[in-house]
Formats: C-alpha cells, structure tokens, sequence
C-alpha cells in the first residue's frame, strides 16, 4: 500500500505594512504624551516635599535658637559680640534677609560684594548651628537649597519663571547662598504709625530697626497668632510681595514649583504651607506678612 505525503509547504512571516507601523508608532506617542506629565508631575511634587520639609527643618531650628536665649527674630541677627558689645560682620553695609543661615553666596552679583550674604561665613549664621553643627568655611548647608530653585529674578507675569539656560539668570542659592529669604516686610506696616516714621531701607542704621521691631515682633505674635503670620518664603516671594498691601497693590507670578500663585512658606509657629498665596495682598484670611493687625496690642 502506497501512501501519499502531503508537500512540505514552507511559510513566511509577513512584515508589518506602513499602515500598521504608523499606528503602532502612533500609539507610542500617545502613551508618551500621556506619561510625561504624570512623571513631571511625580519629579515637581518631590521637589515640593524636599522644599517643604527644608523649611521645616529651619522652623525647628528658628524654635531652638529662640529657646537659646534669643529674644529676637533670627534676621535680626549680630554676628559678634565683644565686651558685651554687639557687631554686624566687619566690612558689611547692606543687611538682607539672607544670611539667617546657608553660606557664602557663590556668586554674588557684582556691586553688592559689601553684603552681608556675600561676607558673613556660615558658621557665623545664627540658624547655622543648628541645621549644620560644625560648618565651616565654604560649606554648603543642605537644607537651606530648595531643588525647584531656578532663579533670583522676579518672574514676569505670563512668562513663567525666568529661563534657565541664561548662564547669566543666577538662581538664588547661588546669588544669596540660600534658596529661602525671611519676610522683613512687617517694618513697613501701615498699622503703626512708628514704624512708617520709622523705616529705613538698607544702610548702616538698619540695624536699630532690625532689633527694636524683631522684639516686637515676637511679643506681638504669641500663641494661636503665631500660626498666621509668615516668617520666609521661597525667594521668589521676596519680590513679589513688593508693593503689596491690604487692597492688592503687589503683583503675582509662578512658583518655583510650576504652580502660578502656589508657594511654600513657614509660619512663625513652625509649621509650613504650600498652598496660593495672594501675593497682591499682605494680609488674607489665614495668613498675613505684616506683622499686627488692628486690635492687637503691641508687646513689651
């Protein structure tokens, strides 16, 4: 009996059309277009949490230093003290609210190599030694370099934060040696009439204003009242809250988080926010930079 095989037949694998490769391609970009966000969005909300817990660091560290047996606010710092004297740094002429703590500005722009962020060592900053106990020297203290960092200019309203790729756009960790400035703006509160008479913007007289109103300042702020009146903000604030007042005379821009009027602040009582903050106004319900409010007496 014969049998009969069927022929061998050989198959070949067919190649994608154009038509599929470009779905397939198509795809691809879609899935692309829909997980970038979310991982800009993942790597931006790390930012934020190392932001908010850098100031939350310092608000622990302005708590010790307070209960160190300063009666003032850490801005109001003296960098030495002889024979019971106190001194700000020998050569320094223009007081900011930068040099609380962080180090040297790396570089600082030109003209202002006479500030006090640009002279004082770190280990001669008052918040210093309890955020980085030992530094020394050029030492970069961590915790006051927030990684959203990008810039020292103040944004321009429907630009977004100044660019980055300008190697002349310092950010303000490398301008100030600190991403975070403290909120001195309570020296210009319209509330007391002293304080207007009393304002001095920079110069070498700064220093009695810096003492007399930081005292007050904490005398004016205990209890619950400390949890409303901001201490530092990222630096971006510092400029934007220029101008501003209880009917919105400032101006607001982007975070340094790519939020538009989202910022993170510390409160005097420690605890931190990032939320919006109307940065046209000085005082909103929850929050306010300057320092009283009507009806609150003054302390000693």
């Amino acid at each position: 009996m014969t049998r009969h095989c069927a022929p061998l037949r050989l198959f070949r694998s067919r190649g994608f059309t154009l038509i599929e490769l470009l779905v397939v391609i198509s795809i691809i970009a879609v899935l692309i277009s829909i997980l970038l966000p979310a991982l800009s969005l993942a790597k931006e909300q790390g930012k934020k949490t190392v932001c908010m817990s850098n100031l939350r660091q310092v608000g622990s560290a302005m708590g010790l230093y307070l209960s160190d047996g300063n009666d003032n606010l850490p801005f109001t710092y003296i960098h030495q003290t002889f024979n019971n004297t106190n001194y700000f740094y020998p050569g320094t002429d223009i007081y900011s609210s930068y040099s609380w703590g962080g180090q040297r500005a790396p570089r600082p722009d030109p003209g202002e190599n006479n500030a006090d962020f640009a002279l004082v060592p770190p280990e001669l900053r008052p918040l210093n030694k309890f955020l980085a106990k030992g530094v020394i020297g050029k030492a970069d203290v961590k915790v006051t370099r927030c990684p959203g960092d990008i810039s020292s200019l103040s944004p321009t309203i429907g630009f977004g934060p100044a660019p980055i790729e300008n190697e002349d756009v310092k950010s303000s960790w490398e301008a100030f040696g600190t991403s975070y400035s403290i909120n001195w703006f309570f020296i210009e509160d319209p509330l007391i009439p002293e304080m207007v008479t009393d304002q001095v913007v920079g110069g070498n007289s700064f220093d009695k204003h810096l003492l007399f109103w930081g005292r007050r300042v904490l005398g004016a702020n205990v209890g619950g009242l400390g949890s409303e009146f901001v201490i530092m903000w990222e630096n971006q604030c510092d400029q934007l809250f220029v101008g501003a007042n209880e009917k919105g005379k400032g101006r607001r821009g982007p975070g340094w988080h790519k939020k538009f009027s989202f910022h993170t602040m510390l409160f005097l009582d420690g605890h931190v926010e990032h939320r919006y903050f109307d940065t046209r106004y000085s005082v909103r319900p929850g929050w306010r930079i300057w320092n009283f409010r009507r009806n609150i007496p003054l302390g000693q």
